[in-house]
Formats: structure tokens, sequence, C-alpha cells
């Protein structure tokens, strides 16, 4: 693990404090930040979270954290995750196909931060793969409308068949570039079968890790 998500992540844990409840997401950035979690949990602080995975949620108990579910809890104080690409303005997120989960609880927290390192950073108009979590009946249709896009069902590497999501749905993968991702954003989401998809316009801040520390987008 490099020292820039290590230096993301402990940024991120100084938002923390006693008593919240702590949305997390999922990816090798948040995985730093799900073990520092854990490690400040141990000092005493009560901490309770809910998680965007089974990847997430299986790291935190290991850490020691108190996991529940989103109907046992009043609301999220705080969601921190990990993001594929980023600007000031949108994100791509999707790349292990938890974009549903992530999106509904970041922008559910009162607090949503984004952590990443140098590497996820774009200068301009946001560009690259995104990802989108559709249900399995409509796949062939929402393919035909993004035919434009080249979209392709994700194939899994270590099962036979597609990439089946934590909610039992295809990954459905299209390069686009974004002039206005929150347009495509909500455009996305209106087409009949398209579960959930990967850019993300909401966020409070975006911390971003290099090998020295930290610096604020």
């Amino acid at each position: 693990m490099s020292e820039a998500k290590i230096n993301a992540a402990k940024a991120a844990l100084a938002y923390v404090k006693d008593g919240m409840c702590i949305g997390l997401g999922s990816g090798s950035t948040t995985k730093e930040f799900i073990r520092l979690l854990g490690e400040k949990a141990k000092t005493g602080m009560k901490i309770t979270c809910v998680t965007t995975s089974f990847d997430s949620r299986m790291l935190a108990i290991e850490s020691g954290l108190f996991v529940t579910e989103t109907d046992a809890i009043d609301e999220i104080d705080l969601a921190v995750d990990g993001a594929d690409k980023v600007t000031k303005t949108a994100l791509l997120k999707g790349g292990g196909g938890a974009l549903t989960r992530e999106k509904i609880i970041g922008y559910n927290a009162k607090k949503f931060i984004i952590i990443v390192d140098e590497s996820k950073v774009m200068d301009g108009v946001l560009e690259g793969e995104v990802n989108l979590e559709v249900l399995p009946f409509a796949a062939p249709l929402v393919m035909k409308h993004l035919k434009a896009y080249k979209p392709r069902i994700r194939m899994a590497k270590a099962k036979l068949g597609p990439v089946i999501s934590d909610n039992g749905s295809f990954i459905i993968d299209c390069h686009m570039k974004l002039d206005n991702p929150k347009d495509t954003e909500q455009r996305l989401k209106s087409m009949p079968g398209i579960i959930e998809n990967g850019i993300f316009t909401k966020f409070d801040l975006i911390i971003v890790g290099n090998e020295k520390g930290h610096r604020i987008l």
C-alpha cells in the first residue's frame, strides 16, 4: 500500500468524532481508512458503522468496528469513500462494483468525504469508464440504448460468467466524456433497468494523498 493512500486515509480520520455513525466505502484507499478507524475505536471511541459492500463489512468487523444496517440508525454523520477518477466537481466510482450502495450511503450522509491519491486526479473534463449497475433482464436493452459508448457486461475472473453485484445485478462498463456530469448522471438514472450509475456529483470534500502528506482538491 502506498504512503499516498495511507496519508489520505489519515487526513479523513481527523473528521471522525466520538458517537458518530460512519458510512464506510469500498476500495483500496478506503480499506486503509477502515483499518485506521478500527485502531481509533480500540482507544474507547464509540463508533457505529454502515458499509457499502460485503468486502468493507468483513474488513470492518475484522478491524473490531461495530457494524449495523441502515434500518438500525437514525442518520449517517460521515461517509468516507474512494474514487476511480476525480475532478473538483465530479468523480467516477464503481470499479469494484459497489457503486449503488456507495451512492446510497454517500448521498445520505451529513458529510461525504472522498479520499484518493494523486493518480486519480484529472484536470479539465471528466472522462473514463462509467460503471452502471443494471437489472440482468434489462441489460440487452440498456446496451442497445448506450451503444455509442461501447457498453460491455463486466465478466468475472474467478468465476464463470458475468460479475454479480452485492445486489444480484450485472455491471455494465462504458466509456464516456462528461461535459456535464450532473446531467448525464440524471439521464442515466432515468433509463429503465439502470439501478444506478457511477457518476457522483454530490460530495463535500476531496482529500488527495501524496507521499509527503495530503492536500484538499
